[in-house]
């Protein structure tokens, strides 16, 4: 009974001789938050949006023009395969899903671009994939009853916006579809930046942030009447600069093709800001 009654003495000595760990003075390193989480379901969904966008962006269109059409739905099946692995392009998975249509619905408005059947197809099962990680119906997330305007534009016939006349509706109208291209080529570069590594990327992510951020800003004080007009041509001038500093920085060396597909979604957003796609014959 005595050894018994001994040993937990013996071993309250040992512990008061061991040594106290010394106090960490350093701070210790930041924890990444985590990558929002992507269920397999939803993974599943996005690939198959990523896929039907792929085949239909590699289906030979009988374009008339520049064909940008079949680069912005590769731009939207990339972003959709991406999520598929994992990486978001904005901060939730109906967020990104959006962002895949937003490319959709901009190649619908590319001047003397044709859709087959085929491609429309394919695009109305990425719909139905898109409609199912937003709950949402997929007539409202891809829009199909929008007309793509013909080339040459009437309206190109004109001045910029600054020489023509429009309606308070036609310039929140303008304004509106420049800046879903606007935020589509936002989408991009930002999941892009993450791997270029490039402070020129950084730098041009950045500044088309702050451009989109006053342009959702400016929307936001037209519907609540705090402006009495659209403040269309500043919105083409801060495009003019932008673009201007995306030719420079993805010159011929470098030659990146998806600052490239940033380049045309930007283009698009100032031929609209301009009034020459005739988005509103």
């Amino acid at each position: 009974m005595t050894a018994v009654a001994e040993k937990p003495k013996a071993a309250a000595k040992r512990a008061a001789r061991k040594p106290v760990p010394a106090v960490q003075t350093q701070k210790p390193a930041a924890v990444p938050a985590p990558a929002p989480a992507v269920s397999e379901w939803d993974a599943a969904l996005f690939r198959e949006a990523g896929e039907f966008l792929k085949d239909a962006a590699e289906i030979d269109e009988l374009h008339e023009r520049s064909g940008e059409s079949d680069r912005l739905l590769r731009i939207g099946g990339m972003i959709a395969l991406r999520a598929a692995e994992g990486v978001l392009s904005s901060p939730w998975v109906d967020a990104t899903a959006y962002d895949v249509a937003a490319c959709i619905n901009a190649a619908r408005l590319i001047p003397g671009d044709v859709e087959s059947a085929e491609r429309t197809e394919l695009i109305a099962s990425a719909a139905e994939r898109l409609a199912a990680l937003t709950e949402c119906k997929a007539e409202d997330v891809v829009r199909i009853d929008v007309p793509r305007p013909s080339w040459p534009p009437r309206a190109a016939q004109q001045p910029a916006t600054n020489g023509k006349q429009f309606t308070d509706e036609q310039l929140n109208e303008l304004h509106w579809r420049a800046y879903v291209n606007m935020d589509c080529a936002r989408s991009v570069i930002f999941h892009y930046a993450e791997h270029a590594n490039s402070e020129e990327v950084f730098a041009l992510r950045d500044l088309l942030d702050t451009y989109c951020q006053a342009t959702d800003e400016a929307m936001k004080a037209k519907e609540t009447g705090n402006l009495s007009s659209g403040p269309l041509p500043d919105l083409s001038a801060d495009l003019s600069k932008i673009l201007h500093l995306f030719y420079i920085v993805n010159d011929d060396n470098r030659d990146d093709g998806v600052l490239h597909g940033v380049e045309y979604l930007l283009q698009a957003a100032k031929r609209i800001a301009d009034g020459d796609l005739g988005v509103l014959e």
